[in-house]
């Protein structure tokens, strides 16, 4: 015959559970009076915006001859890609490859960087010849990635002419990645 052992172990960790959840549950026996109390004011801050006016970002205009192009950079997930704080913009002549593959690394300083509103996103670049080009923004951990048209999500890749010297090109809005 097999004889089974009472659980006593497992009978006091129920009944010490139940008798904590029962006594901390209980009121402090100490008033509020003899208990020490913080008051904590929080400061109300009013701004007065009456005679504050938002003054627009200047862009450099293109000198004649020239193309300017305009656009909005639309970060999907910061948390992910970022662009680097320098104003990460830039605009590479495209190589003999398409698409992708025709973009070449570059140098910063050796192809056209943005002029970027960073409160906006909003970016111009100015004084640009006819050819291809793509819109590349170089992140904080240095990749350089193709930005992205919102509107179809195909890499910014464009050709500009002659016929559009003298005019701003409307980019659109872009999209990292």
């Amino acid at each position: 015959m097999i004889r089974k052992k009472p659980m006593k172990f497992a009978s006091f960790t129920i009944l010490a559970a139940q008798l904590l959840f029962i006594v901390g549950c209980q009121p402090a026996s100490s008033s509020p009076e003899s208990a020490d109390r913080v008051i904590i004011e929080t400061p109300v801050v009013v701004i007065d915006q009456s005679n504050s006016t938002l003054e627009p970002y200047t862009f450099a205009e293109s000198d004649p001859g020239f193309i300017t192009l305009h656009g909005l950079l639309v970060v999907r997930d910061p948390t992910t890609m970022l662009p680097s704080p320098d104003d990460a913009i830039f605009l590479v002549q495209m190589g003999e490859g398409e698409g992708v593959s025709g973009i070449p690394q570059f140098t910063v300083g050796e192809v056209p960087q943005a002029d970027v509103d960073e409160s906006t996103g909003e970016f111009m670049f100015t004084n640009i010849e006819p050819g291809k080009y793509a819109v590349v923004v170089m992140t904080m951990g240095g990749a350089q990635i193709p930005a992205r048209s919102m509107e179809d999500g195909s890499y910014s890749i464009l050709t500009f002419s002659t016929d559009e010297i003298d005019q701003t090109v409307e980019l659109g809005s872009l999209s990292l990645p």
